[in-house]
């Protein structure tokens, strides 16, 4: 008797072992086709030809109003309605797709959401304006194609900086994010929003265009030696290091057509001389505009100019081309002058 409970206790073991064993690699076959799963759909790219074409008129951009008794930006500035200055005829943002970030270009609107509280002194509801803005966009045939939030991961695949300068609808991770996209026969419509119950919201509405790319003049020998004999002078905006006197590699380029320049013409003497923009110490930009000018002048003639055909002079932000009141303008007063002894 005891020989018979004994191998049935050693047989029930047995099999519990198997089935366990059996349990544990069914689980891990479960897990594994699971997570090829995940990766499979965390790997697929979006495609816009998923997306349904509306046949509904979305009308001009930006094409959709604030909520009402809501607004674009302050609503004591155009009336709640889209500012101009903040519409770019051209621009690169940043969208959330199932939980990812994709770049999309083309004329762009961002701006902030306020509650217009001459008209209604009720807290900013962001359900109201998110529920709101959904039936107006699913109206005109848009599709939803983000609900979640980010993950810093997700974030951090994205330069800081580029989200921020963007303006961006992007908001911190954790917080949810709505994306919609309405696709016409003409037209690639993206709206992104973020809202803040209770405070505010901001909002991006591009519309998927192709740069005009304008013409571009190769810098060369030639063209420089038009403009001296011309105007006396050809202005360069030549690359250095930022707050160095170093050349950058497109900058060696340009500082071999001066060269060329000098060589084609043996009897040329030139001034050549460093400017800055306004940013920072008067004192240290007249140094480093020198420095830069004193650079050029050492690589000439250690590629055979003669050092009486050469003068350097660092005049800082001195005389500026265009005012110091932006950063396009800054970039046009940071530049080199080849002046006619």
């Amino acid at each position: 008797m005891k020989r018979v409970l004994i191998c049935l206790t050693l047989a029930f073991a047995i099999y519990s072992c198997g089935s366990k064993e059996k349990q544990q690699e069914s689980n891990e076959v479960v897990t594994t086709e699971n997570e090829t799963k995940t990766e499979e759909n965390s790997s697929t790219p979006f495609d816009i030809n998923t997306i349904p074409v509306s046949t509904q008129t979305v009308g001009v951009f930006p094409f959709l109003e604030a909520p009402e008794n809501y607004c674009y930006g302050y609503c004591s500035n155009w009336k709640g309605k889209p500012n101009p200055s903040d519409i770019k005829n051209f621009d690169k943002q940043y969208f959330a797709v199932n939980g990812e970030l994709i770049a999309i270009e083309g004329k762009t609107y961002n701006s902030t959401l306020e509650k217009n509280r001459q008209k209604d002194n009720a807290p900013f509801n962001s359900l109201e304006v998110e529920k709101s803005y959904e039936k107006a966009i699913l109206a005109l045939g848009g599709v939803k194609v983000n609900d979640q939030a980010l993950t810093q991961e997700t974030l951090d695949k994205v330069e800081k900086e580029e989200l921020l300068q963007s303006g961006s609808s992007i908001p911190p991770a954790g917080r949810k994010v709505n994306t919609y996209v309405i696709r016409t026969n003409d037209k690639e419509v993206w709206i992104q929003f973020n809202l803040l119950n209770e405070e505010s919201g901001r909002i991006t509405i591009l519309e998927k265009g192709d740069l005009k790319t304008l013409e571009v003049a190769t810098i060369t020998a030639d063209v420089m030696k038009a403009e001296i004999d011309k105007t006396g002078k050809s202005i360069l905006h030549i690359n250095f290091d930022t707050d160095k006197a170093t050349l950058k590699p497109d900058g060696k380029q340009v500082a071999d057509q001066i060269l060329q320049l000098l060589q084609n013409n043996p009897s040329l003497k030139l001034s050549i001389e460093g400017h800055t923009d306004n940013t920072g110490n008067a004192d240290h930009n007249k140094k480093l505009s020198l420095d830069r000018a004193n650079t050029l002048v050492s690589y000439l003639t250690i590629n055979g100019i003669d050092a009486s055909r050469l003068k350097a002079q660092g005049l800082g932000a001195d005389k500026p081309l265009n005012p110091n009141d932006s950063e396009t303008n800054k970039a046009k007063n940071r530049r080199v002058e080849l002046v006619k002894l």
